[in-house]
């Protein structure tokens, strides 16, 4: 499939701001505009992003409607979730197919890599990165607008100097295809329309508030599906506050003992994930895994010059 890349994000780009898993409180739209605005891009609220029904932004069928309304709007140039949570997966089921649409680049993290995988199986580039309602240190916003607001490619990505450099866990280099996003949800997604296909393609996942013994079963269940034949290479981001029942066990031993019998490149602890320096990483442009080194490098431009 040849992927189709969004136009890169100019000042005055009109964003859609869209809540489509869970609800969204006061302060978060305020810090999204207020993020938008530092980005100088012009902020458009979706309709479903002030309402609450359980622990969801509104009923899946609106919250539906809104990213329908994001991705195929021609006034609209990108589309930024406010928050993850849960419910994007009861949003895809309510929307249907991808409706065909113009390129525009779509946003966020966590929960929204359902929305990043069905994009992806729709052939456009999308963005796992930092959430509109969230914080966006200077780190994050430095890395967004090299991978979203210049056509060239981002090259190799730098280290958060707030957190600790990467671990080599299977040494190598692998270039291949960007592809992930949260644990919980690639697990979640296997046996759906929008299973990850892996093959010949890097990896890259995050997690947050899950035991060791979860995230051991969620990365058997991706082995022993197959999910996991022919990857090339594994980015392994921020497992924030998950932890072992065992006092002292450090989660790279855990990585060592699922992901080694792999054979390929893997590197741990990399900038993205549940943490305010949080990298904006483009699903399906391709990449270069150094695990040795703990670098990654983008090797082709995310966005085009124009529209």
């Amino acid at each position: 499939m040849t992927l189709r890349r969004p136009p890169r994000l100019r000042p005055g780009a009109r964003v859609a701001l869209i809540a489509p898993a869970g609800p969204v409180d006061e302060e978060r739209v305020a810090r999204a505009i207020e993020n938008c605005e530092r980005l100088e891009l012009e902020p458009v609220l979706g309709s479903a992003v002030r309402r609450k029904v359980d622990y969801f932004a509104g009923s899946d069928t609106e919250r539906a409607a809104d990213l329908r309304d994001a991705l195929t709007d021609p006034a609209i140039d990108a589309v930024w979730a406010l928050r993850g949570g849960y419910g994007t997966m009861r949003t895809l089921a309510a929307l249907g197919p991808i409706p065909p649409h113009p390129p525009r680049a779509y946003i966020g993290f966590s929960d929204n890599t359902a929305v990043h995988l069905a994009l992806l199986r729709s052939g456009v580039v999308s963005f796992h990165g930092p959430h509109a309602g969230g914080s966006l240190p200077e780190f994050a916003e430095d890395v967004l607008r090299r991978v979203l607001f210049d056509a060239h490619a981002a090259g190799t990505l730098p280290n958060d100097p707030e957190q600790e450099a990467p671990v080599t866990i299977s040494g190598g280099i692998a270039e291949g295809d960007l592809i992930g996003g949260n644990l919980s949800l690639l697990a979640a997604l296997i046996g759906t329309p929008w299973q990850p296909e892996l093959g010949g393609r890097i990896l890259f996942v995050e997690e947050v508030s899950e035991s060791f013994y979860r995230i051991d079963r969620m990365f058997m269940q991706l082995r022993l599906a197959g999910i996991l034949d022919g990857v090339k290479g594994i980015v392994l981001g921020q497992f924030t506050d998950c932890c072992s029942d065992e006092p002292g066990r450090a989660i790279e031993q855990l990585f060592v003992e699922l992901l080694g019998p792999l054979r390929v490149p893997v590197a741990s602890g990399f900038p993205f994930g549940h943490v305010p320096g949080n990298w904006t990483l483009p699903l399906g442009v391709r990449a270069r895994l150094d695990a040795d080194a703990g670098t990654l490098t983008l090797l082709e431009p995310a966005v085009t010059e124009e529209g």
